[in-house]
């Protein structure tokens, strides 16, 4: 085309630049792009957003955000849709704050988020375990009355469940049909979760055995939270019962099915029944996963029947390298809290836990299982081992000593950590701002709040956000009002 005089225009770059981008060979499509911008032919905002999106699609966060400040360096206004891409891609990079300014930014420039764009961040924060921050984000949607919809509500069912506010799960799930949003079978487990976590059961099975009356379809996670939920009310039987139910109704167990029930057995001291049980799966052919491997090994040894635990040790695939730390991680991320448990303290007391991470895996599944003692007992061993907890950590243990009204400890902790150099995420120090108000100890809040509020790292609208809903809790509505009013000027 040059040879002939002829100028590229976009349409040429858009096509060669499209093409690698299809073809993955991003490299070489940003080397169009810029040819482009050194022949001063303008892209539109097609153009980038298929870019942003083909980056987004092979993970390559990075390249979307660098993307995304070229197009508007270009001067080209995103649209929604492009903002809505890209919350997804600064969750799925990490970059919390800078998703979540994304929605300002969009309101300044009179884009108003929808309801994408407030479930995209819901989504990212649900996924990286910070529910705190989705209530706040679920509180704003609510405040500019954006609508919800099913993953929303979804999402939200869980966020409650997460955060121990089970009354506002069964609300939110209950209202779901008059905002004219329709439960599906993901709503039914979730709240059915909750109601399990919050001990709950009466509440659950009118739930489970409502699904059965409308006929609404519920699959092998509705049963295997059953079942789980009467082990923790100890009716090993009627857990048992579920499983032949379900087998009736074409649904198929999965090795969480039968690693549940193998566990609540071994709690009911029925464990004539799980050899039987396990010897029967492994000669039908059935898949059996590690974590039902080592349910079975920790049923065996607290039976005392340590023979047997070490023969089905020899059985998986690698004997002489399965050691106590897999295991705890293995059974620990599938959520096995009683088997993780005894399997964690043998470990300790034998000094074979050598790995960080086996401690973070441990405050991560008590945590989720809202077993707050227990989290500062792994925290205190993970001391004791001459660990160091990163910021995420902190805050889990602030949150756990909360709940267990040891706001002391709490406070020794926060500030031994600062002592030693530790640099905490803004949350950490906004959990120590609620423990402080949730002990009444207003002078602490506010010597707090001021040191915050001169740190050029913390986002100041939501330090104010974080103190006036401390004073309002506190049913001090003039000091909450005195905090918003001190930003603004007024």
């Amino acid at each position: 085309m040059r040879q002939r005089d002829i100028a590229p225009d976009r349409y040429t770059y858009s096509t060669l630049i499209t093409y690698f981008g299809k073809e993955g060979m991003f490299d070489s499509a940003l080397s169009w792009l810029a040819k482009m911008e050194q022949d001063r032919v303008s892209g539109d905002l097609v153009l980038y957003c298929n870019l942003i999106e083909l980056s987004r699609k092979l993970c390559d966060y990075s390249k979307a955000i660098s993307i995304f400040s070229k197009l508007k360096r270009a001067g080209i206004r995103p649209d929604l849709v492009a903002y809505n891409s890209m919350v997804n891609v600064f969750g799925k990079a990490r970059l919390f704050r800078e998703a979540r300014m994304l929605l300002k930014e969009m309101r300044d420039v009179s884009i108003m988020p929808d309801t994408v764009s407030y479930s995209t961040l819901l989504s990212m924060y649900v996924e990286n375990q910070k529910f705190v921050e989705a209530l706040s984000v679920f509180l704003d949607m609510n405040e500019v009355k954006c609508p919800l919809d099913l993953t929303t509500c979804n999402l939200m069912i869980d966020v409650y469940g997460r955060l121990d506010m089970a009354k506002e799960a069964d609300s939110l799930f209950w209202n779901m049909r008059k905002m004219g949003i329709e439960p599906n079978v993901v709503s039914y487990n979730t709240l059915l979760r909750v109601y399990g976590e919050a001990e709950l059961f009466g509440e659950a099975i009118h739930l489970f055995r409502l699904m059965q009356r409308k006929d609404i379809v519920q699959n092998v996670i509705t049963y295997n939270t059953m079942i789980n939920i009467y082990g923790k009310s100890l009716e090993h039987e009627k857990a048992t019962n579920l499983v032949q139910e379900m087998q009736k109704r074409g649904i198929e167990p999965n090795a969480i099915t039968y690693s549940t029930i193998i566990s609540i057995w071994g709690r009911a001291g029925k464990l004539d029944r799980a050899p039987m049980l396990f010897q029967k799966l492994r000669s039908s052919g059935v898949v059996i996963d590690q974590v039902l491997y080592h349910t079975m090994i920790v049923a065996y040894e607290r039976a005392g029947l340590v023979a047997h635990a070490k023969r089905l040790l020899h059985d998986l695939k690698r004997p002489d390298n399965i050691s106590r730390e897999a295991a705890i991680t293995i059974l620990a991320r599938a959520g096995r809290i009683e088997e993780a448990t005894w399997i964690f303290r043998q470990a300790f007391n034998a000094g074979e836990v050598n790995d960080i991470s086996v401690f973070r895996c441990m405050i991560d599944l008590f945590q989720r299982n809202k077993k707050h003692a227990n989290v500062v007992e792994v925290f205190e061993k993970m001391r004791e081992a001459g660990y160091f907890p990163d910021s995420d950590v902190i805050g889990l243990v602030l949150n756990s000593y909360g709940k267990l009204r040891e706001f002391e400890k709490a406070d020794a902790v926060y500030k031994e950590m600062q002592e030693e150099g530790y640099v905490f995420s803004e949350e950490v120090h906004f959990q120590m701002l609620s423990l402080y108000g949730e002990r009444r100890d207003f002078i602490m809040v506010e010597s707090l709040f001021e040191r915050l509020d001169s740190d050029p790292n913390i986002d100041k609208k939501e330090l104010d956000l974080v103190v006036a809903s401390i004073h309002e809790r506190a049913n001090r509505s003039n000091d909450a009002s005195q905090v918003m009013k001190r930003r603004s000027g007024i």
